[in-house]
């Protein structure tokens, strides 16, 4: 009997501690939230957004108690243009971002989100590129719309799994991003999140404490503008991102 007492005050005490966490972590969100979003919202400028957002990103991990280990900021290119190809895990996966890059980058982002009036106002603000996911004549026309934003000077960040799911899994890879890569001769960095998905799992509100990385490998250079260089692109990025997410191959 003893034992077994001992062994239900454990699991009682992980509950409470797994339920003080949660509500520390929404504590955090909810604080952030009611003072940001005013803020972010009359920061018409992306840069002034992006300094603004990284900041309070990085905040909130500091008040929630979620430290984020980072690698690889070296491998991504001065002074030019790039595409980050991040796999996509949970809702966490832009925080993480935000907190970790240095230098502004525009979210690529579904268009449905911009049926929400505060996230259309921060995504505009941000300077975020709304995309259409299900369109196939559309798809064509936003890699066109990504690749001018390239080539005038501006980086990318892309979820070319299109979405994310509770499984584990490296999905399948849309070639819109590595289209615009190749079209507008801009690096791809491969970008691998880790532990994101069980902090905040699909179908979930209820955030797990566990480690946080960022993980930026080599950039990949176009070898041409054609859609055979973006098939390239996107299977060297895919292979690099699997390397390092630490989940299996869901191609299929």
């Amino acid at each position: 009997r003893l034992e077994a007492l001992a062994l239900r005050g454990r699991r009682e005490r992980a509950r409470a501690g797994a339920l003080l966490f949660a509500a520390r972590v929404w504590a955090a969100c909810a604080l952030l939230a009611a003072l940001g979003w005013p803020a972010a919202a009359l920061l018409a400028r992306p840069s002034a957004c992006w300094a603004f957002s990284r900041a309070a990103a990085r905040l909130l991990l500091r008040l929630a108690g979620l430290p984020l280990s980072v690698r690889g900021l070296e491998h991504i290119p001065e002074g030019r243009p790039c595409v980050l190809a991040v796999n996509h895990t949970s809702y966490a996966d832009s925080i993480l971002l935000l907190a970790a890059l240095r230098r502004p980058f525009r979210f690529v982002a579904k268009a449905e989100l911009g049926a929400n009036f505060p996230v259309r106002v921060y995504l505009r603000n941000l300077g975020a590129v709304l995309v259409e996911r299900f369109d196939a004549r559309r798809g064509v026309a936003d890699a066109e719309a990504l690749a001018e934003t390239a080539r005038a000077g501006r980086s990318l960040i892309v979820y070319p799994e299109g979405t994310f799911v509770r499984e584990a899994g490296l999905r399948p890879f849309r070639m819109g991003a590595f289209l615009a890569a190749a079209r507008a001769g801009a690096p791809v960095v491969p970008v691998a999140i880790r532990g994101a998905r069980s902090l905040l799992r699909g179908g979930s509100w209820f955030p797990r404490r566990g480690p946080l990385s960022v993980a930026f490998g080599p950039p990949l250079e176009p070898e041409g503008r054609d859609w055979a260089a973006a098939v390239r692109l996107r299977d060297a990025a895919r292979a690099e991102i699997l390397r390092g997410c630490g989940e299996p191959d869901r191609r299929s």
